[in-house]
């Protein structure tokens, strides 16, 4: 057959190269992954929501008349400031970001530069005090809190550098949500260290994988709360960034002093006993947690007016009661894991990106499927595995791995073509 030549040629090689990275993407598509095509990875589909007829010719991820318009609608709403926040720690992140934070930084760059400090603690916990029971050298406890206060101010200054720069989008509150997710984990297993609760009988490992779900579902819930309302629901008084700061506090006190100070001074109270000054503070700020939140979702669900970015179709309630069952069920095969710490670390990335897809409904994507076949299947595989093995264990971990990084690629993918910004944000 005769080969096309001049002008003719040059358009059939633009336009093969143009298509090439939808198709590329059409090839790497995974339908076990997501139901219904929702990775968008369809080269018929295009950007509905651009400014200009040229730009709406061209694909991308994710495209379609719905989605690109849930992604144009996105507003975000700063939450109210809290007590630590108003007495230093606003002063303290203007301080680090107009003093230290070139314009050049992404704000991005920032949140995932803390999530490395938060996994750098993580592998401190694990393999200094494995069993959880506040075992580890003073040093790590002092060298972890200074890392977790990093992180903390990492969070805080990446919404400041995304509006000096001018780049704030959808994508920024997603992933900052994520690595909110993954460092909530992180800080159930402080929490439990710091309690000496330890996983040696079966009764302690009940307490502490108990300890561990409680804070992932508290954070779940607020989750559906926040996306449904577009605000994040907080406590002025106390909330989250003051219970971090008295944890960063506790892990170096206690780090020195040891966890059997929290009994030293103790007092007797009715129904419950004799029981430690400092551990009955503890008790006494979970109890107002689960009040705190309780009330918050409550009022959340019984508004009267739905909120305009919210899908109809959808139900708050029930997706509550989605992320409590899921979060149940990773509790039950943490508990039954042979090797806590690896279970824990899949456990953790799936609860992650489970939190990302909770989001995507409210800024990209209202249809999106919550029910991951994939990441229970995953979950369940880690009761199975012996704790010596590491080959096995390894695999489950990146498999979860894998997962929070196809869905967060396809994000990016969809949020940014529909915004026309540049992927690499």
């Amino acid at each position: 057959r005769r080969r096309a030549r001049g002008p003719e040629a040059t358009r059939t090689r633009r336009s093969k190269a143009a298509a090439m990275p939808i198709a590329a993407v059409r090839r790497a598509r995974l339908d076990v992954l997501t139901r219904g095509g929702h990775d968008g990875s369809n080269e018929d589909l295009v950007c509905y929501a651009q400014k200009n007829e040229r730009e709406a010719k061209r694909a991308h991820v994710g495209a379609s008349e719905r989605t690109c318009a849930q992604v144009h609608s996105y507003k975000y709403t700063s939450p109210p400031s809290t007590s630590f926040e108003k007495l230093f720690l606003e002063r303290w992140w203007t301080y680090v970001v107009e003093r230290w934070c070139p314009l050049w930084v992404a704000p991005n760059a920032l949140t995932f530069g803390g999530l490395m400090l938060v996994m750098v603690t993580y592998a401190l916990y694990w393999t200094h005090t494995p069993v959880l029971a506040h075992t580890a050298p003073s040093w790590m406890y002092a060298v972890s809190a200074v890392l977790m206060f990093a992180y903390q101010t990492a969070d805080g200054i990446d919404g400041k550098q995304a509006r000096r720069t001018k780049s704030g989008s959808p994508l920024g509150e997603v992933v900052d949500h994520g690595c909110d997710a993954i460092c909530t984990c992180v800080y159930g297993i402080i929490f439990v260290d710091l309690l000496a609760v330890g996983i040696a009988t079966p009764a302690a490992r009940a307490f502490a994988v108990m300890m561990m779900t409680s804070s992932r579902i508290f954070f779940a819930v607020d989750t559906v709360s926040s996306t449904y309302t577009g605000l994040l629901p907080v406590n002025t008084a106390f909330d989250v960034q003051e219970m971090q700061i008295l944890l960063q506090i506790s892990m170096i006190v206690f780090g020195f002093v040891g966890s059997d100070a929290m009994n030293a001074f103790t007092i007797t109270l009715p129904i419950i006993g004799e029981r430690g000054v400092v551990r009955l503070l503890v008790d006494g700020g979970a109890l107002f947690g689960v009040r705190s939140r309780a009330l918050t979702f409550y009022r959340t669900v019984t508004a009267k007016e739905v909120p305009p970015h919210w899908p109809k179709h959808r139900n708050p309630t029930r997706i509550a009661l989605f992320c409590i069952v899921n979060e149940l069920f990773h509790g039950v095969c943490l508990y039954f894991a042979p090797n806590l710490a690896l279970a824990h670390a899949t456990s953790m990335l799936l609860f992650a990106e489970a939190e990302m897809s909770i989001m995507r409904l409210r800024v990209s994507d209202p249809d999106w499927p919550l029910f991951n076949w994939l990441s229970g299947f995953v979950m369940i595989m880690t009761t199975f595995v012996p704790a010596g093995n590491m080959f096995i264990g390894g695999m489950l971990l990146g498999a979860a791995l894998f997962l929070l990084l196809h869905r967060s690629a396809t994000l990016c993918a969809q949020v940014t073509g529909c915004l026309g910004m540049h992927s690499n944000i």
